[in-house]
C-alpha cells in the first residue's frame, strides 16, 4: 500500500512539476512573443532576409532600367515592370508582414482592425498579379511569334490589360479583406508588461470555406497559369523550330559552293539558349509556387493545431513561393540584351559614383550608338511584318529570318493564422 502511495505522490510532483514548466514556457512565449524557437527563429530571418534583399534589388533595377530610358517604355516591357512592381511588393510587404506573423505567437500591431483586414488582401493580391502577370507575358509571346502578321499590341492596350490584371487580383484577394478579423483578450498581466492580447484570425461564415477558398487559390493562381504558361511556350517552341528546319533547308538550296556552316550553328545555338529558357520559366514557376499551395490545402483540411513544426514547415513553402521574385528579374530581365546592357549601365554607375566628363561623354556615344542601331533594327521589323502579308514566294525567306530575329529578342525579355488558442491564455492568466 506504501509503494502505491509513493508512486501516487511521485506521479503527483511530476505533474505538478510539469505544469510548473508549461506555464513557465507559455509566460517565456507571450513575454517575447514569440511563436518559433531558436535555432529556427534566427534562421528563418536570416533566410527571408537574403531573399528580400535579391529581390528587392532585382526588380528595383528592373523598375529603373525602363524608367530612366524612354525608348525602353514599350509595350512589352510594360508587362515586365508591372512583374517588377508585383513582386517588389511580394519583397517589401508580403515576406516581411509574413516573417512577423509566423515568428510571433500573437497579433504585435495594435487594435486597429482594417489594418489585419488590408494586411492579408495586399499579401493575396501582390501574389495573384505576380502569378497573372506572368501568364500575360506568356500569352503575348505566344501571339507575337506564332501570329507575326497581327497587329501588335500598343502602348495604350497594354495599360488597360494591365489596369484589369489589378482589378482582377483585388476581386481575387477580396474575400480575405471579407473574413479576416481582429479579436482582442483582456489578460491584464502587468508583470510581463501585457494588457490584451490580439489575433488576426480568419473567420468564413460557412464551413470549410477555408477549404473552398485554398482549392480555388490552387487553381486560380497556380494549375490555370502553369497549364497557359507551358502550352504558349511549347506552341512558341514548336513554331520557332519550324522557322530553323524551313531557314536551314532554304539555306542549303542555295549556289552549291556557298558555305554557311557558320550561321547554321549560330542558328542552332540561339534555337538551344531559347528552348533552356522556354523550360527554365516553366520549370521554375511550377516548382516555386506548387509547395506553398499544396501545404495551405493539406493545412486546411487536417491540421487542426499549429506548432512549431508546422509554422517552420509553412515557412518554408512560402520561401519557395517567394524566391520566384529572386528568378523573374533574371528570367524576364537578364537574359534580355537590352534590360542586361541597362543593368551594367546602372550597377556601374552606383559603383563608380560618378565619371569624368570624357567618360561620360564616350557613354552617351556607345548609348547614342545602341539607339541607332535599336531604331535600325526597329525599323526592319516593322517593315517586314508590314509587308509579310503581300510578300510572294521569293521575299518569304528573308521575312522570316527578319521576324526570327525580331521573334528572339521578344523570348530574352523574357498565412496560416492562428486563430487563438485559448485554454493557454486561461494558463497563462492562472
Amino acid at each position: 500500500m506504501e509503494s502505491v502511495l509513493t508512486r501516487f505522490n511521485l506521479t503527483l510532483d511530476n505533474m505538478t512539476t510539469l505544469s510548473s514548466n508549461i506555464r513557465q514556457g507559455l509566460i517565456e512565449q507571450y513575454s517575447n512573443n514569440r511563436k518559433v524557437a531558436d535555432p529556427w527563429y534566427h534562421i528563418l530571418i536570416v533566410m527571408y532576409g537574403t531573399l528580400i534583399v535579391f529581390g528587392a534589388t532585382g526588380n528595383s533595377l528592373v523598375v529603373l532600367a525602363v524608367a530612366r530610358k524612354p525608348q525602353m517604355r514599350t509595350a512589352r516591357n510594360m508587362f515586365i515592370v508591372n512583374l517588377a512592381v508585383s513582386d517588389l511588393l511580394l519583397c517589401l510587404v508580403t515576406m516581411p508582414l509574413t516573417l512577423v506573423e509566423i515568428l510571433t505567437k500573437y497579433w504585435p500591431m495594435g487594435r486597429l482592425p482594417f489594418l489585419c483586414k488590408s494586411i492579408g488582401t495586399l499579401q493575396a493580391t501582390s501574389i495573384f498579379v505576380s502569378t497573372i502577370s506572368i501568364t500575360a507575358i506568356a500569352l503575348d509571346r505566344y501571339q507575337v511569334i506564332v501570329y507575326p502578321t497581327r497587329d501588335s499590341l500598343q502602348l495604350m492596350g497594354a495599360i488597360a490589360i494591365l489596369t484589369g490584371i489589378w482589378i482582377i487580383s483585388i476581386v481575387l484577394a477580396s474575400p480575405m479583406f471579407i473574413t479576416r478579423q481582429l479579436i482582442h483578450y483582456d489578460v491584464n498581466l502587468p508583470s510581463l508588461g501585457i494588457e490584451y492580447v490580439s489575433y488576426c484570425i480568419e473567420d468564413w461564415p460557412i464551413a470549410y470555406g477555408r477549404v473552398y477558398y485554398s482549392a480555388f487559390t490552387l487553381c486560380v493562381q497556380y494549375v490555370l497559369p502553369i497549364l497557359i504558361v507551358s502550352v504558349a511556350y511549347l506552341r512558341i517552341y514548336l513554331k520557332l523550330k519550324h522557322r530553323l528546319v524551313v531557314g536551314t533547308a532554304s539555306s542549303t538550296s542555295g549556289k552549291p559552293g556557298e558555305a554557311k556552316p557558320v550561321r547554321e550553328r549560330e542558328r542552332g545555338r540561339r534555337m538551344q539558349r531559347t528552348n533552356y529558357l522556354l523550360i527554365s520559366i516553366a520549370l521554375i514557376f511550377g516548382v516555386s509556387w506548387l509547395p506553398l499551395n499544396l501545404f495551405n490545402l493539406f493545412a486546411d483540411l487536417y491540421v487542426h493545431s499549429i506548432t512549431q513544426d508546422i509554422m517552420v514547415a509553412y515557412a518554408i513553402c512560402h520561401m519557395a513561393g517567394m524566391s520566384s521574385a529572386c528568378s523573374n528579374p533574371l528570367l524576364y530581365g537578364w537574359l534580355n540584351d537590352n534590360f542586361r546592357k541597362e543593368f551594367n549601365e546602372l550597377l556601374c554607375r552606383t559603383a563608380s559614383g560618378g565619371r569624368s566628363t570624357g567618360s561620360g561623354g564616350h557613354s552617351n556615344g556607345s548609348r547614342a550608338n545602341g539607339a541607332a542601331a535599336t531604331a535600325g533594327r526597329t525599323r526592319g521589323a516593322r517593315t517586314a511584318t508590314g509587308d509579310g502579308a503581300l510578300a510572294d514566294d521569293r521575299t518569304l525567306p528573308e521575312v522570316t529570318q527578319v521576324r526570327d530575329r525580331h521573334a528572339a529578342a521578344l523570348l530574352h525579355e523574357s498565412g496560416i493564422t492562428e486563430n487563438g488558442d485559448h485554454t493557454e491564455l486561461t494558463e497563462l492568466m492562472s
